[in-house]
């Protein structure tokens, strides 16, 4: 069986598209304002409450270069999570869309299947081709959360892949995503093409929100892969170079959802700000708290590949206080707005729940503690 061992950082020639990437980051910040009022703010309720997947907005941000961030160098990650955090402070369930497509985009750029990168890095990360990440149950299992939910048998030039997985989001017609399975007493790694033969798609229950992310039960009944499709073997000390990144990446989605919090609290005060005034975690407050998570956030984020057990304990809590902090300023956000808090279509009651998902995402609130109290 080939191995595909870990790749060292280099300053390899990537695709020429990386080369299109915007000139800095006030340009950047200035022309994803344009895409989100353009293709995002308008279909915002839709999202949550239709399940519309926002497509239109996904294609050209990638075009634009969004996608594409942190595969150039992984020094350029903060740059990819304020991108994530200017489309979460609108809609929760695309930022998280994002950090879906990112993910993938991070494991291609950080594979030693050179023809696997080769083939797919540039359409991923142009939004060319969509990609998605199912990692949720191995990064359990690898923290003994969980058994791992696909098992594989190693053919003559691939592998054949059966199990289940209960929820993975961002897929299309054309979507990629990672998934680990089981061979033996080793774990590998691999990309899954949607389409593929033997792999069912089926609608999951109605979520409270997140209904527009294009989110499936998967059932794999011998599903082939051929040997080309392995992003790396032995695949648990890949997930543990990539899963700081993987976390990283996250905050963007928590850094959105707590500015959008803080736009609703200052909305509200327009009208309110005489009964506001007697409600903890003002938005002044919030505020202070969230720039210095973000400062945290850029000094982590700038080495993504530190292999140092105190570098994964910070990243894992600053993933922690960003969660805890979301939750506060979404609650405070439906406090200071009132009856106008409680609309189902209202932007505070869609933070809410937008922030009680960010919580629960792997690695949720409780697993993160687990990790931190060894």
């Amino acid at each position: 069986m080939s191995k595909f061992r870990l790749r060292q950082p280099s300053s390899a020639v990537l695709p020429e598209y990386f080369a299109v990437s915007y000139d800095d980051s006030m340009s950047r910040s200035c022309r994803l304002g344009n895409l989100i009022e353009e293709h995002l703010r308008p279909d915002v309720v839709r999202i949550d409450t239709e399940g519309f997947y926002p497509e239109a907005f996904l294609r050209p941000f990638g075009a634009a270069g969004g996608f594409a961030l942190h595969a150039a160098s992984p020094d350029k990650m903060p740059e990819a999570i304020d991108a994530m955090a200017q489309v979460g402070r609108f809609c929760g369930s695309t930022a998280f869309l994002i950090w879906c497509h990112d993910a993938c985009v991070w494991y291609l750029a950080n594979t030693a299947n050179q023809k696997l990168r080769e083939r797919l890095l540039q359409p991923v990360a142009s939004g060319a081709r969509l990609g998605a990440t199912a990692l949720s149950n191995p990064m359990k299992h690898f923290s003994d959360l969980e058994v791992l939910r696909l098992t594989g048998e190693r053919l003559a030039n691939g592998y054949q892949l059966r199990g289940s997985l209960p929820w993975v989001s961002n897929l299309t017609d054309d979507t990629v995503f990672a998934c680990i399975f089981e061979v033996g007493n080793e774990a590998v790694m691999a990309l899954v093409e949607c389409g593929t033969s033997g792999l069912q798609l089926k609608r999951t229950a109605k979520f409270a929100a997140l209904e527009g992310t294009a989110t499936y039960s998967l059932r794999f009944d011998d599903v082939r892969l051929q040997e080309d499709a392995i992003l790396a073997y032995p695949a648990r000390l890949f997930a543990r170079l990539i899963r700081a990144g993987f976390i990283l990446l996250q905050l963007g989605i928590g850094f959105g959802i707590i500015q959008g919090a803080i736009d609703d609290i200052r909305a509200a005060d327009r009208s309110l700000s005489d009964s506001n005034r007697y409600l903890p975690d003002r938005p002044d407050t919030l505020e202070k708290e969230l720039r210095h998570l973000r400062a945290d956030a850029a000094a982590l984020a700038s080495t993504p590949l530190d292999p140092s057990a105190r570098y994964s304990a910070a990243v894992m809590e600053l993933r922690l206080q960003t969660a805890e902090l979301a939750l506060r300023a979404a609650q405070s956000a439906l406090l200071h707005s009132g009856a106008k808090g409680f609309m189902t279509t209202g932007a505070p009651q869609r933070r809410m729940r937008e922030a009680t998902f960010f919580a629960i995402l792997t690695p949720s609130i409780k697993h993160l503690r687990k990790e931190l109290a060894k």
